[in-house]
Order: structure tokens, then sequence, then C-alpha cells
């Protein structure tokens, strides 16, 4: 797995690569990305590489001062790289993590709301980057984990950028229902995927959290890319409250972040 934004890494590997180094990168790249240690077992699962392969690098990481084991034999990038996100060390989510973190606490202090800056991995999952939860007292509380593309606002506007037979690929999968309101018919899904795209932003409401709603923007690079996506997270009845005040302020910060990027600093068109 490429983790630095595998969505466009269909390509094969080059011809000049050399797989060892490919292989350290990859696991640079996947823990600068993480925003906890993870094991050993979530890194094989990760990379797709051998239990042994993946622990040898680890230990090589380690005894170089890049990689820390912590106490529960978990891993992280070590410091001082685990605490400066704009470095070299861990790539391109490393590099939007930084550039993010400003315009993620001015939404949270311009709403009141939880805001999550995310990207997508392998598996059609989104890993959250950043995290900053309300300060309200009655608020949307992230969780902490990856999430499933198909029925989350972050997921949905970022497959609204893939190629179709990317899009083809995810809804293949299985689909489960996560709550009651979660859409699991692919033709439902695919329809809210193409409305996406053509309005700029997704928005959800109970289909992964129940009483929870939301809406989420794209990111772009200077490519036109979508790499990243800021998403808005609150409760249920807030967001029909606030509905249109949260969609412009969302969609705001992901072409200020876009712009940081030098991508096209525009949500509501194809790049």
């Amino acid at each position: 797995m490429k983790t630095a934004f595998s969505i466009a890494n269909t390509q094969p590997a080059a011809p000049e690569v050399v797989k060892s180094a490919d292989r350290v990168l990859d696991l640079l790249e996947l823990l600068g990305c993480t925003i906890r240690p993870l094991g050993l077992a979530e890194v094989t699962a990760e990379l797709g590489i051998p239990k042994s392969s993946a622990l040898a690098l680890l230990r090589t990481l380690v005894a170089r001062g890049y990689v820390a084991r912590d106490a529960a034999e978990c891993y992280a990038l070590a410091y001082p790289f685990g605490l400066e996100e704009g470095d070299w060390l861990g790539g391109l989510p490393r590099w939007i993590a930084a550039l993010g973190r400003p315009v993620v606490e001015a939404l949270v202090a311009q709403t009141g709301e939880t805001v999550n800056l995310g990207a997508m991995l392998s598996g059609f999952r989104v890993r959250p980057l950043i995290q900053r939860a309300s300060p309200r007292e009655v608020r949307y509380d992230p969780r902490g984990m990856d999430a499933p593309a198909y029925c989350t606002a972050m997921g949905r506007v970022l497959l609204a950028y893939l190629p179709t037979a990317s899009v083809d690929r995810c809804l293949a999968l299985p689909l489960p229902a996560v709550t009651a309101a979660t859409r699991t018919d692919p033709a439902e899904i695919r329809a809210q995927i193409a409305l996406a795209r053509q309005q700029g932003y997704a928005e959800i409401e109970n289909e992964f959290v129940d009483g929870a709603a939301g809406v989420a923007a794209a990111v772009f690079d200077r490519s036109g890319r979508a790499v990243a996506t800021v998403n808005l997270a609150t409760l249920t009845e807030r967001w029909h409250q606030h509905r249109q005040t949260y969609i412009a302020a969302v969609q705001e910060a992901a072409a200020a972040l876009s712009r940081k990027l030098c991508g096209p600093g525009t949500t509501g068109a194809a790049p």
C-alpha cells in the first residue's frame, strides 16, 4: 500500500524503484499520517507485507532513531519528527497536516463545531490527519479512527473526484449498514457521489453516527488532484439550524487550504 494518499497509486512501481527503499518510505509515510501509534499487526495490514518484513523495518528504524516504540509495543515517529508536522519525514500527509492545522483551528473557532482534516487510504477508508472537537458541552466527538468512504461525507466527496473505475471498486465491496439510516444501495450511493461532484461538497445525516450530521469539501493540490478533505461534524439538530452557514464555511476552509497547496482553490468544479 502507498500511504501518501493511495487513491492516486494505481500505477505500478517504476523499474528503477528499489523495493526495500520504497517500503521504508511507505512505512515512514504511514506513521506520518496517523494520529496515534500503530501496532505491528496494523502496520502489516496497512503495508500489505509479511509480519517478519514489517518487524525488521520497524526495528531498523527504531535503532536509527526515526521511529519510537512505546510500552504497548506500538510505533510512532520518534522525537523530534513526531512533533514537527511540516518536516520532511512522513511525506505528503504531514505536509498537508501542517498547512491544514490553522485552517482547522479557524473553522472550529468560526463555527464552534467539530472539524476533521482527512485523506483517503487503501481499501477506500478515510483517515483523520487532524481532529479538533467542538468546544461546546454538547457536541459530536470525533472517533479518532479510519472510516469507510461509502457512508461518510469525507469519503463521498473524495470518491467524487476519483475515476469511475475506482468508484466501481469501492461500491463492489461489502457495504454494511452502520446505522439504520446508512445507504447501502450502490445506485443510491453513486447518486450521492455524483451530487457531491456537481455541488462541490458532500453532506451526510445519521448515516455514520446516529444523531450526527455534517459536510465535507475536497482539498486540491497544484495538479488538481483531490488529496484531502475538510469536514465539519455536528449534532443533527444543530445541522438543521445552521446547514447553509456550515456548508459555506467548510467550502471556504477547503478552498483556503487548496490555495496553500497551490491548488485551484475551488470546490465547486472538477479540477
